[in-house]
C-alpha cells in the first residue's frame, strides 16, 4: 500500500479536552467490568425531569422526528423567552432572537463564528472552560488570557487593565470576551453589579462579550444572584442549555440568544452548518 499524502489541517492541531480522554478511559475500565465512580465530568447527580422524559417519549412513539425550523421549535423558544422574563428582572429577550442548538458547544459555534473573523482577539479569564480556548484557536482567534482577580473573577476593572496594557504594548485591541458565572472550573460568580459594569465596560469600548450561563440555577445558599447579561444590555450574546440546570446533558439541548446586530448571522451558520 503506497504511503498516504494526505495531512491533516493546522486548525486542527488543537489540545484534547482532557475531561473527556478521563471519561473515555473511565468507560473502558467499566465495560471490562471495573466499578467506577465518576467525578471527572460536569454531570448533575439528579436525573431529566419526568415531564421531559414523558413528552420526549411521546414524540417517539408518534414518530415525530423530522426537520424542524432553523432556529428551533417555537413552543420551546416561547418558553425560554418566558423563563427570562420570570427569572431576569428587565432582560430583553425575544423569543425571535433565540436559536436552538446542540448543546451549548453548538452555540459557542454559532457565537465565535457570527462575531469574530481570523485574527480577532478575544479574551478569556485565566482560569475558564478549556474548550473556549480550543475552538477559538480552531477559528483562528487570538486568544488573550486575562489574570483573575482575588475571587478568581474578571471584572470591568481586569478588562480594562487588559485593554491598557495590550495598547501600551502597541498590540491589537481586544475585539471580545468570552466568561461563565458561575464559572467553570472556579465556581466564581459575578455580583449583579460586577456583570453590569463589564456590560458598560464592552459596550463603551466595542468589545463583544459572550456571557455563557451554563451553570445558572447551581448555585450555593448565600452566592450573589445569577443574574443574566440580558439585564443590562442589548449587545451581548448569552449561552445557555439544558445540560446542567434541568440534569439533561446527553440531551444535547443548548441555545444561544442572539443580539441583533447579528441575528440574521447566526441563523444563517445555523442553516449552513446544520447546528439549528
Amino acid at each position: 500500500m503506497s504511503e498516504c499524502k494526505l495531512r491533516p489541517s493546522a486548525r486542527s492541531a488543537i489540545r484534547s479536552f482532557k475531561v473527556m480522554d478521563v471519561v473515555a478511559r473511565a468507560d473502558e475500565l467499566a465495560r471490562a467490568g471495573r466499578e467506577i465512580y465518576h467525578l471527572e465530568v460536569g454531570q448533575p447527580q439528579s436525573t431529566a425531569p419526568q415531564p421531559a422524559i414523558r413528552v420526549a417519549q411521546e414524540q417517539l412513539v408518534a414518530d415525530r422526528c423530522g426537520y424542524t425550523a432553523a432556529r428551533g421549535e417555537a413552543p420551546l423558544r416561547e418558553a425560554i423567552a418566558a423563563m427570562y422574563a420570570a427569572t431576569y428582572p428587565n432582560a430583553h429577550c425575544r423569543a425571535e432572537r433565540i436559536h436552538m442548538t446542540p448543546g451549548s458547544s453548538g452555540a459557542f459555534t454559532i457565537a465565535f463564528m457570527a462575531a469574530f473573523d481570523v485574527g480577532d482577539v478575544v479574551a478569556v479569564p485565566a482560569s475558564s472552560y478549556p474548550c473556549y480556548r480550543n475552538l477559538l484557536t480552531t477559528y483562528g482567534c487570538v486568544v488573550a488570557s486575562v489574570p483573575v482577580d482575588a475571587n478568581y473573577n474578571v471584572t470591568a476593572k481586569e478588562l480594562a487593565a487588559a485593554q491598557a496594557a495590550r495598547a501600551a504594548a502597541g498590540s491589537a485591541p481586544i475585539k471580545g470576551l468570552i466568561l461563565s458565572s458561575p464559572a467553570n472550573p472556579t465556581g466564581a460568580m459575578l455580583a449583579p453589579e460586577e456583570l453590569q459594569a463589564l456590560c458598560a465596560r464592552c459596550d463603551e469600548t466595542g468589545v463583544q462579550f459572550i456571557s455563557d450561563e451554563l451553570y445558572h440555577g447551581i448555585v450555593y445558599e448565600g452566592a450573589p444572584r445569577a443574574a443574566s447579561a440580558l439585564e443590562f444590555t442589548r449587545h451581548a450574546i448569552v449561552i445557555n442549555g439544558f445540560s446542567k440546570a434541568y440534569s439533561m446533558t446527553g440531551w444535547r439541548l443548548g441555545w444561544v440568544v442572539a443580539p441583533d446586530h447579528l441575528d440574521r448571522l447566526g441563523l444563517g451558520l445555523g442553516l449552513g452548518l446544520g447546528l439549528g
